[in-house]
Parts: structure tokens; sequence; C-alpha cells
């Protein structure tokens, strides 16, 4: 009989050991078979940490490679350094130096007790089943199929000049693409289309937005084809995991500049069972790669070079679906090449030990190659993608009126730039691109006859976190108008007798929130734009230190007065501070004005209700409501924080003005 039979019994049958080991193999064998179905490695706990000269293994619960639960009850020590105990596993590679951290299974069998009744031939064997570290030279290999090592990895993207021209090979690529599709002779994706693939060139002719957009298409296809390939390699895996000494790598104890680290990157992983794996990619009846095939057909589909157009009327821009252009009535996101393409481009594919698979599997590259170039990428404040191939060949002039209207009807302001060949290339932050949003700078070049033979943008993004950059005063102040509220908590009860020792500090800190308010405004009505960005750090440095003395002035008062006065028997915000923080909002929209975003809609739209919100404040000033104005102070606060999210300021600004805005709700309760 074998670990799948198991025995049936009756009264009056002979029962034998045979018969009961038979039912405890077989019992053992379906509890393993469970265990292989619910996944492999560590499934919780069992980090380990070094103090001192001990690394400490901490408890938790594990599977192996045959199913077998393996269970730490408590924290176990080990001693570095550790010896390396003569034990192999086909998992771990010595070469890397160090040691391997092993959780495996242990049955210890305790000796019969003598037998002592009459006709009694012995008892059973008491087994103890465990778990037992183990420390092994090397490092963990890894568990899956390594797709680190396929050719296509070793290809070379196309990448762009900011003229738009290529600076490697199309043809390399082109071929190393359809070499790897053909797979052989089992091609993995229609053979039509690599046929189609092969016959796809760059022509010498061919305009700088035409050869943009060629180099991008193939680069996605690459893309789309490594997707492809690393999905094969992950369904490759077989459903048991045979290995000849079964174990869990709980991670890697080596040495680094003398000190001993363990790093748990380096384990076993939780991974679910290959059933998972093929359920993500779209279900294990038929073809689990369906939907990558289908996607990279698609896009060898979809091959649609602009052309340039005869002189004649512009097409109206059209938007696609976010993140996509307009290619020949197709929405396609194809993104052009920057100038340089990271050398660790190929690491978004590769399989590495410590990369754990998340459901799904992972997410395909070739939709965001922004994530792979590593630049900015499109509808960075989802305002839409309008495709811009469709331009080549036509008047700049007629192209920019006709996209300057568009974006205007729908509540934008459209910054079209038309410039000569080469000049884009001077542009800070400029990339070569077959569309752009509303927000982005377009710029469309030109050739000696007024057509566009060429297109790009400077993404919003760049321009936002530039701006970011050159006014941390505005987000400081904010920072500091409702961190005064929270800092000067919990002093009313002393407010009644000091209230006039603290009127000269009101009227000093007044008067500086009207000379920052000058400020701004001598501010505004300089030109701000990527050229001058450097000629107005200098400015921007004085107000920091204007805010600085605004700071200094307020910690001055906190020990001497509240900002919470109560009126009728409502807490409420001093008026003098009241009128300081409405001062302050004014100054602020006003430079937030002068950005060079300030026609996106979005950003727009908060400068607006920050304006409204402080007319509102200054009348509930004026009434003397003190509900009003708790009310008033809050919105004012809160749209101000929005305003200065949306203006492209660092997010830790953003998340520090939600925590105090909250802080300054929590003084009316």
């Amino acid at each position: 009989m074998t670990a799948n039979q198991y025995p049936s019994f009756e009264s009056g049958q002979t029962l034998t050991a045979a018969d009961l080991n038979l039912v405890r193999e077989f019992a053992h064998a379906r509890d393993r078979l469970i265990g292989r179905m619910t996944g492999f490695g560590v499934n919780c706990g069992l980090g380990g940490t070094v103090a001192g000269g001990t690394l400490t293994i901490r408890p938790g619960l594990a599977v192996d490679q045959l199913g077998e639960p393996l269970v730490l009850p408590a924290e176990q020590q080990i001693a570095l350094a550790p010896p390396a105990m003569p034990l192999a596993y086909d998992f771990v590679d010595a070469a890397p130096g160090g040691f391997s951290v092993v959780l495996e299974a242990t049955d210890a069998a305790q000796p019969a007790p003598d037998c002592g009744e009459d006709g009694c031939a012995g008892h059973a064997t008491l087994h103890t089943v465990g778990v037992a570290l183990r420390t092994v030279a090397g490092r963990v290999t890894g568990t899956r199929t390594d797709f680190s090592t396929d050719d296509l990895l070793t290809a070379e993207p196309i990448r762009l000049a900011l003229d738009s021209e290529p600076t490697n090979s199309y043809t390399a690529l082109r071929d190393a693409v359809a070499d790897r599709l053909t797979n052989g002779t089992q091609p993995l994706v229609d053979p039509d289309l690599i046929a189609e693939l092969r016959a796809t060139s760059i022509a010498d002719n061919d305009p700088p937005g035409t050869k943009g957009y060629k180099s991008g298409w193939l680069n996605m296809v690459l893309f789309a084809t490594l997707d492809l390939l690393r999905a094969r390699a992950l369904l490759q895996a077989g459903c048991d995991r045979p290995t000849a000494r079964p174990g869990v790598v709980l991670g890697w104890l080596h040495q680094v500049g003398g000190a001993w680290e363990f790093d748990c990157s380096y384990r076993h992983a939780w991974e679910p069972p290959r059933g998972l794996t093929e359920s993500a990619f779209g279900g294990s009846c038929g073809n689990p790669l369906a939907r990558l095939q289908d996607e990279l057909e698609a896009l060898l589909a979809g091959y649609a070079p602009p052309d340039p157009v005869p002189q004649g009327g512009v097409v109206p821009p059209v938007y696609c679906p976010r993140g996509s252009v307009l290619v020949r009535g197709k929405c396609v996101n194809i993104y052009y090449p920057p100038v340089d393409v990271p050398a660790t481009w190929s690491d978004n594919w590769k399989i590495h030990p410590r990369d754990p698979i998340g459901y799904p599997p992972f997410e395909p590259k070739w939709k965001k190659p922004w994530t792979i170039y590593e630049t900015a990428g499109w509808d960075f404040f989802e305002d839409g993608v309008i495709g811009a191939t469709d331009y080549l060949g036509r008047k700049a002039d007629a192209v920019k009126g006709a996209l300057q209207t568009f974006i205007a009807g729908r509540g934008g302001a459209a910054d079209v730039q038309v410039v000569a060949a080469g000049a884009a290339a001077t542009m800070p932050g400029y990339l070569p691109s077959g569309g752009f949003s509303p927000s982005d700078t377009i710029v469309l070049t030109a050739d000696a006859t007024g057509n566009v033979i060429a297109t790009g943008r400077v993404p919003a993004v760049r321009t936002t976190r530039n701006v970011g950059a050159a006014l941390p005063a505005a987000v400081s102040a904010a920072t500091e108008a409702k961190n005064a509220a929270t800092e000067l908590r919990g002093l009313a009860a002393t407010v009644t007798g000091r209230i006039d020792r603290a009127e000269t500090d009101f009227a000093g800190l007044e008067g500086d929130l009207t000379a920052l308010r000058g400020e701004f405004q001598s501010y505004k009505g300089g030109a701000f734009d990527t050229s001058g960005f450097g000629v107005r750090i200098a400015t921007v440095e004085g107000q920091l230190k204007q805010f600085d003395e605004v700071q200094r002035r307020v910690s001055g008062v906190e020990g001497r007065v509240d900002v919470l006065v109560r009126t009728g028997g409502v807490k409420t915000i001093d008026r003098s501070l009241g009128k300081g923080i409405g001062e302050f909002a004014r100054a602020t929209v006003g430079a937030m004005q002068t950005l060079p975003n300030a026609q996106d809609p979005a950003f727009q739209k908060a400068v607006a209700a920050a304006e409204k919100a402080r007319i509102t404040l200054e009348s509930a000033l004026e009434a003397g409501n003190p509900q009003l104005v708790n009310e008033a102070t809050l919105a004012l606060l809160g749209t101000v924080r929005t305003m200065v999210k949306a203006s492209g300021a660092a997010e830790e600004h953003g998340r520090r003005l939600d925590e105090q805005l909250r802080n300054l709700g929590g003084l009316f309760t």
C-alpha cells in the first residue's frame, strides 16, 4: 500500500501495526498536500534582529517545499559568529558569503517504554514533530524561475535627442524584439504582426516628429514583450517545489564594516500557489497569458506613424482617455523616449530572490513608459491628454490658435510656444512628445515655412516643482500661521490681565504680515519664468528671513496671550490674529497668482476659493459674530492648504498643513 491508500476497518478483523501506520501516513500526506496548496515560505513572523553578539529570531509560521507546516513557538537566539553547519541545500549558494538561517522540520522519536504486561510485545514509539534553526554558508538563490538571464533584457532601448533624432540603432532593437517574439518555432504572437514589425524602419527624410513616434512605439513594443516574457517565466514554475532537503530560509546574516547584519529580504518570502498566479493573469482555463498577448498584438497592429499633411485646415485637438494619445483614430499611449535611458531600465522585469510576488503579480510596464525612463509622466493635474501627431505638416500658428481655443473652452489657459528648429533643445525641461496635457507648456517646432515638424512639452510637474522649491516661504507661512494657534493653546486663564501687554506685540506681528504682503506684491510685479529662476532666488531667501522674524515674534507672544478669547460664551479667534491671518492669505493669494501654472483650471479654482474665503473672514470679523469667525478662519486656512498643495509644493508640507488645521479646529471645541 502507498501513502494515497488507507485501510477500512470492520469488527472482527485482525488489526496490525502496518494498518495503523498506514492511517498515520495517509493523514500526514494529505496534510502536506493541503500545505502545498496554500503556498510556500514565511507565512507570519520569523523576523530577526542583531543586538551585541546575538541574533534573535522571533516566533512565527512557515510552510516548506513539501507542504510541512513549521511553527517556531518562541524566540530563539544564535550566538555570533555562528558555525557553518555541514548541511547542503540546493537553494543556498555559498559564493556570496555570510550565512543563511534556515528553518526546517524535525521529528524526534522517544524510546518505547518497557513492556511489563503478560503477552506484550512492545509499546508504540512516540514521535514529537518540531523545528530547528540551521546556519549554513551562503545566500538564498531564489525559488522562482530566474528571468534576469533573458537575452532581450540586454537589448538597448531607443534614445531620442531633444531634436527628436534617435541616437542609437532602430534596426538593431527591432530585429532583437522580432527574433524573441518568433521564439524559435513557437511564436508568442501572430506571425503576421511579427512580419509587419520587421518591415518598420526610420527613414533619413522622416520628420523629427515621425522619428520620435517610431522610436517611442518600438520601445513600448519592447516593454510589452518583456511583460509577456516575465509572465511566462512566472507561470513556468511547477505546481510542486522538489528539493533534496526541504527548509525555509529566514534571512541572510553577513558582516558590513565589521558589524553583523541580518537581511530578511534574502528569505523565502511567502508565495501563494500557482493557481492564484494564473487567476491573477486571467484564469487557469485556457491561456492565462491571453490578456498580455492581446495587448501586445494591439500595440503592434496599432502602428500608425504620423505623416506630414498637405497644407490645410487644422484638425481640432481631441481628448483621449486619461493617459492615452489619439493616433489615427485610436487612443494609443505612445510616449517618446528621453535623451538618456537609465542603465537600470531592465530591472523593472528582473525577478530577484528578494522580491515577493504581488497580486496581481505585476502591473504591465509598457502602459507607463515614463516610469521606466524615470521622466515626468502625462496628466499630472488630471486634466487629460491631447494627441499631437496629427499636427505635423500644418501651420504652427494655426495649430497654436486651435489649441488655445480648445483648452480655453474647457476652462484652461494654454501656454503654447512656437519655436524654430533647434530652439526647443535649449528650453529647460523640454521633452519631445506626441501628446501633452493642457497644463503643460506645449512646444511646437516649426520649419522655415512655418509648418510643424516636431512637438514636445515642458511637463507641468516640472514647473510646479520648481515653483515649490522657489517659494518655500508660502508654505512655511501657512504652517506658521496655524502653528501659532496650536502652540498658544491652554492659556485662556491668564488672558484677562495680559491683553494690554500683548497689544504691542500683536501690532508688531500685524506690521510684519503687512510688510510681508508688500514683499509678495513686489514679487508679483516681476515676470516669473524659467529663465529668471536663478535671478529670483535671492529675493526668496530674503523672504525666508522675513518669515523667521514673524515666527520669532509669534514665539515671543505665546507665553503672554492666548489666540482665543471668549465672546458671548463662545471661544473665538482673537481679532488681531484673525486680521493677521487674513492679511497673510491676501499676500499668499497674490503670490500664487504670479506662478507659471496660474492658468491651470484646477489651480485657478483653488486660488479663487482661497480669495473668497479671505473675504468671508473679513466680513465675519467686522460683524463680530464669534461662530462665523471660527467657521471662516478654518475655511480660509483649509482653502489656503488646498491652494498650496495645488501649487506643486512638496507632499510633506501638505501633510503638515492637514495636521495643523485639525489642531486648530480642536481649539474651538
